[in-house]
């Protein structure tokens, strides 16, 4: 038997050792990397844990807050302390903002799903829609879509009632995403017979909720009420212009009791956003729904 040369075996000695070192470098690369994407995977769920944490404290703010705001008070207009927003404020690592919005001073869904067609209630929407240019059918696909769902109870005095999130309105069939997009700035939705905060309703819904009001009247109606707010519904009614009729004075109010929530949080590179919908009676709060994305 022959021997392998000498040469022959130092070269393929040479080609292993080669082989083995590109591997083992391979290896050790793909390794680093994945640490690397460990790493950053690890930073960011982090992050994300910490802008969800600050989110939920902002909601916490609010509620405290809410707490020094008498639910049902006589009044509740946009000069009280809950009406200002928090700035962006820096906390260690990120920051946080927020504010709230009486959402007694939106369209209240929840009276749109048990008042008949021709009501004050239906016209108003009616008239809302048609100042947004939206499709004639809108209002009563979405009413009949509310009315579908399990019953909107009574409020029994906790809050109590089928939550509905506006972005939930992406259901109601044959309305398109553009026409519920441009609505749901303005609707929210809470327990039924709730009335529209006149003290807090923007011009574009009291122009809505009052026949005869025409939008430069519902503005000037606003700036007068930011120095003399309504102090009571008669007030209201005895401030209207000539020519604008409100119907059922029942429909309206001058304080509120439900207030939206809205916050954002940033943790490095990471945001979060909170809201929840809180009911305030009697200094007793109540988060009726709350999320965080």
């Amino acid at each position: 038997m022959s021997a392998t040369p000498p040469r022959r075996s130092c070269g393929l000695a040479l080609i292993v050792a080669m082989l083995v070192a590109a591997l083992t470098a391979a290896v050790a690369t793909a390794l680093l990397a994945d640490e690397s994407l460990w790493s950053s995977k690890v930073a960011h769920r982090r992050d994300q844990v910490q802008a969800q944490s600050l989110a939920r404290a902002g909601i916490k703010w609010a509620r405290q807050i809410l707490a020094t705001t008498p639910g049902a008070a006589p009044i509740v207009t946009l000069n009280d302390p809950w009406a200002l927003p928090l700035p962006p404020t820096p906390i260690e690592g990120g920051s946080v903002e927020g504010r709230i919005t009486d959402a007694q001073g939106l369209l209240n869904l929840g009276n749109l799903a048990i008042d008949e067609p021709g009501s004050g209630t239906r016209a108003g929407f009616e008239r809302l829609a048609a100042s947004l240019d939206l499709p004639t059918d809108a209002v009563p696909r979405i009413a009949n879509w509310i009315a579908s769902r399990q019953p909107l109870a009574t409020d029994s005095g906790n809050g109590a009632f089928v939550p509905l999130v506006a972005d939930e309105l992406a259901a109601v069939p044959g309305v398109p995403a553009s026409t519920l997009a441009r609505l749901a700035p303005y609707v929210v939705a809470l327990p039924p017979r709730t009335p529209l905060n006149v003290n807090t309703a923007p011009a574009a819904l009291l122009a809505a909720a009052l026949q005869g009001l025409g939008r430069d009247e519902a503005n000037a109606l606003v700036a007068d009420r930011r120095a003399r707010p309504f102090a009571s519904v008669a007030d209201f009614h005895s401030r209207l212009p000539a020519g604008t009729s409100a119907g059922d004075l029942a429909r309206f109010a001058v304080g509120s009791e439900y207030f939206l929530v809205e916050v954002r949080a940033q943790e490095g590179d990471t945001l979060a956003d909170a809201s929840a919908l809180v009911h305030v009676r009697e200094g007793a709060v109540t988060t009726v729904w709350q999320r965080v994305d």
